[in-house]
């Protein structure tokens, strides 16, 4: 259960930013890739990714951050570059900010419905402007059009090794062990439609609060993603009659 966002963003106001083209390298694997750096600066917070500007994607080959002025933005640039890595340029402006919060739940804000870097905390907004800002004139430096981000991550040899009825066999329990978790009953969640192996749509009974259900998806998502080592996406369905909806 991931929130898109996409186009082009302005340009926070008191954001900086500063492109440099590196010198040719020739690490193993890039072939003497060529690779450029992009930096965004914000009240003294800096953010710096190199990518290899070879690659149709830009794939980042590091993201470093220095100028932290808390604990909190200093946790939270540290864990989106780790996250950002290896991944395309825009796949981290469009959604490293939100893989950041998803593994510092425990640090972001309790808020009613979907949680977003914006709503999360000040220091997921640090992340999330800093790297969109950056992501931003990577674009216009390089006259990069607006286009699709088509990048996802790929699920384990294992996970697609098996038939659906596997998966739902390996999902159940996982599913059983989050309710107990969430102090819930086994009848709270269910599945009832599994499709292209990561794709679940689970249903909820009538007497789970509306309110709850988001942030419930999410951290069963969250769960299932770790444990599958695979992007299981949830889906809800929608209830109009809670018995005809069918259990998998």
């Amino acid at each position: 259960m991931s929130v898109h966002l996409t186009g082009k963003p302005d340009k926070p106001a008191g954001t900086k930013i500063s492109v440099e083209a590196a010198e040719s390298t020739a690490q193993i694997g890039l072939g003497g890739a060529a690779e450029m750096k992009f930096t965004a600066h914000e009240n003294g917070v800096e953010l710096c990714v190199v990518v290899d500007s070879s690659s149709n994607r830009l794939l980042i080959k590091t993201a470093t951050f220095s100028g932290a002025r808390n604990q909190l933005e200093s946790e939270a640039l540290n864990v989106f570059c780790a996250i950002v890595k290896g991944r395309p340029f825009q796949e981290a402006a469009d959604h490293g900010p939100i893989y950041t919060v998803e593994a510092l739940a425990h640090r972001a804000a309790k808020v009613p419905g979907i949680r977003s870097p914006r709503n999360s905390g000040p220091q997921f907004a640090l992340v999330e402007r800093l790297i969109r800002s950056a992501h931003s004139e990577a674009r216009d430096h390089l006259k990069i059009g607006h286009r699709e981000n088509g990048w996802y991550i790929k699920a384990s040899s294992d996970w697609l090794a098996k038939s659906d009825a596997e998966r739902i066999d390996t999902i159940k329990p996982l599913i059983a062990d989050f309710l107990r978790e969430k102090s819930l009953t086994d009848d709270d969640i269910w599945i009832s439609q599994i499709e292209r192996a990561i794709r679940v749509t689970v249903a909820f009974k009538e007497t789970v609060p509306y309110n709850l259900k988001p942030g419930l998806m999410l951290a069963l998502e969250k769960k299932l993603r770790a444990i599958t080592a695979s992007p299981i996406e949830l889906f809800m369905e929608e209830l109009k009659d809670a018995n005809k909806i069918r259990r998998l």
